[in-house]
């Protein structure tokens, strides 16, 4: 019932900012839209003839076209894609193929990992892009099952690697969901 209502009240704002457009049109033209726009063609000012003005309109519809094929939104999705790929990328060099032998090692690592969890859980924050779902997908884990890896020097760093192991699980389901949207 409440969606209702918001609809109705939505559909009254629309009308409402429509009559004050048209009404505002009113006062600074002394005429109704419609009036106006068949004053416009019955009798075109002399500047839209110009061959010039003909040669302006060309040049600036190409320039939107272009700028529309360099600027779409799929080029702009593909880029979010492609940072966090690059993200995962480095992850896996940087923070899964380091080796650490002491304590003062892994609390690097674990401060490096940490960093590298918000920079990610930041450009998840794009919702033109990533839902919010996805964001706490990444974020918030659950369960970690062990990861068994071999290399790690104490339960800590062993810990911290399996967190590790889920996140890239997860930001790999992130990136193929997001290329299978339509949006």
């Amino acid at each position: 019932m409440k969606s209702f209502w918001l609809w109705i009240g939505g559909a009254v704002t629309r009308a409402a900012g429509t009559g004050l457009v048209v009404g505002l049109f009113i006062v600074i033209y002394g005429a109704t839209p419609g009036q106006a726009a068949a004053d416009l063609i019955s009798v075109l000012p002399p500047w839209v003839t110009d061959p010039w003005f003909k040669f302006t309109l060309v040049i600036i519809g190409l320039a939107i076209i272009g700028a529309s094929l360099f600027f779409n939104v799929w080029s702009l999705r593909q880029s979010a894609i492609d940072d966090l790929a690059e993200d995962l990328s480095w992850a896996i060099h940087n923070l899964l193929n380091k080796a650490v032998s002491n304590e003062a090692e892994v609390a690097t690592w674990e401060a490096e990992y940490r960093s590298w969890c918000d920079k990610i859980s930041k450009r998840l924050e794009r919702r033109a892009f990533f839902t919010r779902a996805d964001q706490l997908h990444f974020d918030r884990l659950g369960f970690v099952p062990p990861a068994n890896f071999g290399g790690s020097y104490n339960q800590q760093h062993e810990w911290l690697v399996s967190q590790l192991k889920l996140k890239f699980e997860r930001l790999r389901d992130i990136i193929n969901w997001t290329q299978m949207r339509r949006r």
